[in-house]
């Protein structure tokens, strides 16, 4: 049961920075980040499970494996992005944090420029 651990660890992190907080304000960012890496990275082993399973299904599709890798690359930019806007939150930097969110989606809809093109020459040979 890992959410217990990240639970113990998030709780941890939490009353850390209270404390810190207390005697020196700015090293409680630090804190903040410290945790929210190790939880990150005890949920990154689950995604290793996830991207195997994906990797097995990849192999069975025959059609449609060219969007495989585009899908994986928007997964990871959606997630990475969302972690750093979040770091940045609760940094207090709300506007770097809306400018990574932009970033991300700006990001996800160039990734996603093929897989459009594909679906608009579709419909265009229906028509």
């Amino acid at each position: 049961m890992e959410i217990i651990q990240i639970a113990f660890i998030a709780l941890t992190g939490v009353i850390a920075v209270s404390v810190v907080k207390g005697f020196k304000p700015e090293l409680a960012i630090y804190v903040v980040i410290a945790t929210v890496v190790i939880i990150f990275g005890i949920a990154a082993q689950r995604l290793v499970v996830v991207f195997e399973f994906l990797q097995t299904i990849y192999e069975q599709v025959t059609y449609g494996r060219i969007f495989f890798p585009i899908l994986m690359k928007v997964l990871a930019v959606a997630y990475l992005a969302d972690f750093t806007a979040q770091i940045c939150k609760d940094s207090g930097e709300n506007a770097i944090a809306g400018k990574v969110e932009l970033a991300g989606k700006i990001v996800i809809f160039y990734l996603a420029v093929p897989i459009l093109l594909t679906i608009l020459e579709l419909i265009n040979s229906i028509l």
